[in-house]
């Protein structure tokens, strides 16, 4: 198959991946949200966090190194990665133990504000047994990563769909009947088991065992020194919002971030899967075979994210009341005004993607500072932002931080001539067309409540 072919057909198993996990949790989501307090969503928030900043602080980037490297396909190879990724997660764990038990101390937990998540009495407990998703994480097969190589996604496909799947009955049942945060922690480390399981049963490739070897670890380091830099930079850029807010904020307030940025990643979720899955073979092959054609390549590639990037971002910023009210009772309502900020990042996302050619040609270096550049940026912003108006505040100054990296990659891309000035406006007519669906949308659909709507649809 050409590249063409090959990148139609895993982008269509990517979006048919995507539209049955997001189906499927958003229709969880709104069950949940009626048998749980928004403090208990804060609470998976903030551990969340904890675990995957612990995850990405120490990643080597061993999906790309699989990727990129020339021994990806040696089945030798694969089994050191395996390994190399089981003994992280083995140890990572035992890192996150030794910090939440730091936190069970009343003399530790004195120094935070009395209403902040981490001070909560359960708090340190539910994060050690979500954190052991790290191990589960660490010993799925290598041959994922192969199978992403070869952009062969119909076994993806069918682990991914299946343990989001399975979990959800168990998840909503333990919910009605014992209505706390443990349904959420018990259906995640379901959701991690079922993928360990189907990952070495039914995705293609060479059976896993421990294996060592020196060149292999050695390529894994060398590549992964910036990775773990960059991943590092992602993690204070991705996550530190929740952490931040976690801190300044109480445990239902930031159930109520939670729930706008669910949605909001809902979108973002799908751009990332896209890019991550698939902007790395297919730049690198180009950059391998055709490097002059990088430009072209990298605009073809972007035009569809960024058309529903900002055609999403638009809607959802002037249907933010709308959604919210249509979908949650009162209790979430408040979370609104953080949507409509939250879906401004959805219209600068696309502008940050021109990073999957650098790491296509090697100069992992350039990912890594940016990122970096992204978190300083991310953290300031959102404390400035915090000073002058409160935690709507911060919610917007972490937004308006990413366009200081944008702004920074595009001008080493263009120093690249990889950047073309007027493509960079081609998202302006998707965004006022969002902006309008939305407002119609707010106009035809808002007198009415989600229990309304079924009241005329059944009569």
């Amino acid at each position: 198959m050409t590249l063409r072919e090959r990148v139609i057909r895993a982008g269509t198993w990517t979006l048919a991946s995507y539209a049955a996990e997001i189906t499927t949790r958003f229709l969880s989501s709104l069950i949940m949200t009626r048998l749980l307090v928004p403090e208990a969503f804060g609470t998976v928030a903030a551990a969340t966090a904890l675990i995957v900043g612990l995850q990405l602080v120490s990643d080597f980037g061993v999906r790309a190194v699989i990727i990129r490297s020339p021994r990806g396909e040696d089945e030798h190879f694969l089994r050191s990665t395996w390994t190399f990724q089981a003994v992280r997660g083995g140890v990572l764990w035992i890192v996150l133990i030794a910090i939440c038990s730091v936190l069970i101390f009343p003399s530790v937990r004195q120094f935070l504000p009395q209403e902040s998540v981490y001070a909560g009495s359960q708090f340190s407990i539910i994060t050690i047994v979500l954190g052991f998703g790290i191990v589960l994480n660490g010993i799925e097969s290598a041959s994922i990563s192969l199978s992403v190589r070869r952009l062969n996604f119909r076994p993806i496909f069918i682990l991914d769909l299946t343990s989001k799947l399975a979990p959800i009955p168990v998840m909503i049942t333990w919910a009605y009947f014992n209505p706390s945060v443990w349904a959420i922690v018990g259906g995640t480390l379901l959701a991690g088991v079922l993928r360990v399981i189907l990952s070495h049963s039914i995705i293609p490739g060479p059976r896993m065992r421990l294996s060592y070897e020196s060149d292999h670890v050695n390529e894994i380091v060398s590549f992964g020194k910036w990775i773990n830099v960059s991943s590092f930079a992602t993690f204070i850029g991705t996550q530190s919002d929740f952490i931040i807010l976690g801190i300044l904020l109480p445990g239902p307030m930031l159930g109520l971030y939670y729930v706008a940025r669910t949605l909001k990643d809902a979108i973002e979720n799908l751009l990332e899967r896209l890019n991550g899955m698939m902007a790395l073979p297919v730049l690198g092959e180009v950059a391998r075979k055709e490097p002059a054609n990088v430009s072209d390549r990298y605009y073809r590639f972007r035009f569809p994210i960024e058309i529903t990037s900002a055609a999403s971002g638009g809607f959802l910023f002037a249907a933010a009341d709308l959604i919210i009210h249509f979908l949650y009772d009162s209790r979430y309502h408040d979370a609104s005004q953080m949507l409509r900020a939250l879906s401004i990042s959805l219209v600068l996302y696309p502008f940050l993607l021109i990073r999957g050619a650098f790491a296509a040609i090697g100069e992992a270096h350039v990912v890594a500072w940016i990122s970096v550049l992204q978190a300083a940026s991310l953290v300031v912003c959102m404390m400035i932002g915090y000073w002058l108006t409160g935690p709507i505040g911060a919610i917007f100054g972490g937004v308006a931080s990413k366009a200081i990296p944008s702004i920074a990659i595009l001008v080493l891309g263009y120093q690249k001539r990889w950047i073309i000035a007027y493509k960079e406006l081609r998202w302006l007519p998707a965004l006022i067309l969002g902006l309008a669906a939305g407002k119609i949308a707010t106009y035809l659909i808002g007198p009415y409540t989600l229990p309304d709507l079924r009241q005329l649809l059944l009569f």
